[in-house]
């Protein structure tokens, strides 16, 4: 293959025309069928040649687990170059064409968990990372994140970075700031529906220092990697809950303060305005004694291969 149609072959437009393929491919698997259309319609835009094979994998409307799309193009050379460059410029190649093996692998894994909700007495601390009350969890990814669940919900809001506030139920990693309260600039108060009471202590533009649960008397906390005594023994919770809320708490600002409703991880304001979250699910008022739990992970892998086929005249 001469220099000249090797570079051509990986020109951007000859990538655009197999994008639209795993694009055909992608929106039949999900059953999306605007988006089919519209891929379908850019495609039928270029002249080139589809094979009886490509055009059959085309026309599959689903594959199994494991399955594999196969979608082979038979492109002519001469008639794709004419097409992206105009006549003058295609050149003569009497007797070759190129076919173009495009194949999407679609893999698919499921699991289905049952198990029991613990009941919990009070606040209690698990380990360094853990600790839990009867409705909340309470884990330290690291020292500069820590992830609040509502176990009645299953729903999530991690606190990270400088520091971000990351809803479990909405796109991206970063659904809010700190830096979104105006009140403080170094304490922030979650209040949460079983009356726990958890402050951050770190700047808006900053990382965790410090973290204080209160839960009646208890009183737990936790040092994040923002603060000066931060090392290897003295990060993360406290290994011991203690009896002194009532004048911990005291010493703690409340400083700018949410209070958590909707669907277990929306955060209001003391007006019940809105501040951070989506109600996405069901509002759970009662604690369940179970949970079923559902797991669906999908990989797609995708190769594509170029063959020069001589064709006797």
């Amino acid at each position: 293959m001469s220099d000249t149609i090797e570079n051509t072959i990986t020109d951007v437009r000859m990538a655009y025309h197999l994008m639209l393929h795993s694009k055909i491919a992608e929106a039949k698997l999900k059953g999306d069928k605007p988006a089919e259309k519209a891929a379908a319609s850019d495609l039928e835009k270029d002249d080139a040649q589809i094979s009886d094979a490509g055009k059959t994998a085309q026309s599959s409307r689903a594959v199994p687990v494991g399955g594999v799309i196969d979608a082979n193009v038979d492109i002519s050379l001469a008639d794709l170059f004419k097409k992206i460059y105009g006549p003058k410029e295609a050149p003569q190649q009497s007797g070759q064409s190129k076919v173009i093996e495009f194949i999407q692998t679609i893999e698919t894994e499921t699991s289905l968990n049952y198990y029991n909700l613990e009941k919990v007495d009070g606040l209690v601390v698990r380990n360094k990372n853990l600790a839990e009350t009867d409705r909340y969890r309470f884990e330290f990814i690291n020292g500069s994140t820590l992830k609040i669940t509502d176990k009645w919900s299953d729903k999530s809001t991690t606190i990270w970075g400088d520091p971000h506030v990351d809803n479990s139920d909405q796109e991206g990693e970063q659904n809010g700031d700190f830096k979104d309260l105006k009140g403080s600039d170094k304490y922030t108060t979650f209040m949460l529906s079983d009356n726990t009471r958890i402050t951050f202590t770190a700047l808006d533009s900053g990382i965790i220092e410090q973290v204080d649960i209160f839960n009646g008397n208890q009183h737990l906390t936790g040092i994040g990697a923002g603060s000066k005594s931060w090392d290897d023994k003295n990060g993360l919770f406290a290994e011991s809950v203690t009896n002194d809320a009532v004048s911990a708490s005291s010493a703690v600002p409340v400083g700018d303060t949410v209070y958590a409703g909707g669907d277990g991880n929306d955060w209001y304001d003391a007006a019940r305005n809105l501040v951070w979250g989506k109600t996405t699910g069901p509002i759970v008022t009662a604690r369940p004694s179970s949970f079923v739990e559902f797991t669906y992970n999908q990989s797609i892998t995708q190769q594509l291969s170029i063959l020069q086929v001589n064709q006797q005249v």
